[in-house]
């Protein structure tokens, strides 16, 4: 808390944007952790689309589908081989798939950018202030005076770098996983219309 009031105004609206980032993070992460997909989910999930185009057989795929929580919609419509249109449901199902692993990314990336931003002007603004003290300062330059505002002044500084790593490492995780989900859709997709396709012939 001392170092909150120290470091200035600014330290205010970096501790919104750690609170609302550690908000978004966990959000994220129990995201995630329900969807059941493993790192390297996309290639079992390539594997197992050669074997359906091999054998025409999408038994096997499907059971892997519905192992995953965000992949099980996928699931539902290849099983319905009766469904009236297939292929727009598999489009709309992976757009809401994809829209849901990206969701609140951009506002964490954003939050990551903003804080070191905001630590910078804290600090400019903090040194500003100690040198226009010193400079209205009747004795002479004092450095114990000078010591200890830019001292305050790169708090801010340290706060927002503080904020903005963790943050980074966390969107490029889950940039990570969102990429790895969307081979995976575009593969099941692929194969699914490749399935429906020989089925009409």
């Amino acid at each position: 808390m001392e170092l909150l009031m120290r470091g200035g105004i600014l330290m205010w609206p970096l501790l919104g944007i750690s609170i609302v980032s550690l908000a978004v993070i966990i959000e994220r992460c129990l995201f995630f952790a329900q969807c059941c997909f493993p790192a390297r989910g996309a290639q079992r999930i390539d594997i197992l689309v050669r074997q359906s185009l091999a054998t025409q057989d999408v038994t096997p795929l499907i059971h892997a589908l519905e192992q995953s929580e965000v992949l099980q919609p996928f699931a539902e419509i290849l099983r319905d081989s009766a469904h009236p249109n297939r292929e727009a449901a598999l489009q709309a199902t992976g757009e809401g798939v994809l829209q849901a692993l990206e969701k609140r990314l951009s506002l964490l990336r954003l939050l990551g950018q903003t804080a070191p931003l905001l630590g910078l002007l804290g600090t400019v603004i903090g040194m500003i202030n100690t040198f226009a003290r010193i400079a209205s300062a009747a004795s002479g330059v004092d450095m114990g005076m000078l010591a200890d505002g830019i001292w305050q002044a790169l708090i801010t500084t340290a706060a927002g770098i503080s904020i903005a790593i963790p943050v980074t490492l966390c969107v490029g995780l889950f940039q990570s996983r969102t990429r790895a989900v969307r081979e995976a859709l575009t593969l099941v997709g692929n194969a699914a219309l490749t399935l429906v396709d020989a089925h009409r012939k």
